[in-house]
């Protein structure tokens, strides 16, 4: 079973972001927000929830704002 966290960047515009753990792996993808759908890009994989959440920060230039189990 795997678990899913939003996570939210300071800041307006583009700044959602997904991580998914799986088997001890984190996937950290940006959430492209659409009118119809959503779309997103991988940034990449790391072994852990802070590491996950360097590779957030370092991607949108800014700092994590909320951080939610879904």
């Amino acid at each position: 079973m795997s678990t899913k966290y939003r996570v939210v960047v300071e800041g307006g515009g583009e700044n959602l972001y997904g991580i998914e753990e799986y088997n001890g792996t984190f996937y950290v993808e940006k959430v492209n927000v659409g009118l119809l759908f959503n779309s997103r890009d991988s940034i990449g994989k790391t072994d852990s929830l802070d590491r996950a959440l360097v590779l957030i920060k370092a991607h949108s230039g800014k700092g994590i704002k909320e951080l939610n189990e879904r």
